[in-house]
């Protein structure tokens, strides 16, 4: 069988380097997403109850890398605190900067793995990036 003489990455990079980018697209459209989402709440909210304060970016890691987008920032008139419809809505604490599925992946490779060190390592094998 006859080789060629192109410099082809191995299978295995092109792999890896297709997740990356696949993450990096997906990272693009999650922070698309959450915003479209923000942007029909903030059309169908009740505006006597909810003012809008500002829109503030936000930075949260996923299973895609780091996610940054910008969210609406509302005061209760009726219960006179401060916040985000788009994390209620969503069911997550936009504060804590980690998504609940990257939360619960972390959670579970600390409990398989035989210490946190190696599940640090597999989870930033598998999301690329340094826990």
């Amino acid at each position: 069988m006859k080789h060629l003489t192109t410099e082809w990455p191995l299978l295995k990079e092109l792999e890896e380097q297709l997740v990356r980018t696949l993450q990096k697209v997906f990272a693009v459209l999650l922070a698309a997403l959450l915003e479209e989402i923000d942007q029909q709440l903030a059309e169908a909210r009740d505006k006597r109850r909810y003012q809008l304060k500002d829109k503030r970016p936000t930075t949260i890691q996923t299973l895609f890398g780091e996610v940054t987008f910008r969210r609406n920032y509302y005061y209760d008139r009726q219960t006179g605190n401060y916040t985000f419809l788009l994390d209620a809505e969503l069911g997550f604490d936009g504060a804590r900067s980690i998504s609940p599925c990257l939360e619960e992946t972390a959670v579970e490779l600390a409990v398989e793995c035989s210490s946190y060190r190696k599940a640090a390592r597999t989870l930033e094998s598998i999301v690329g990036m340094r826990s």
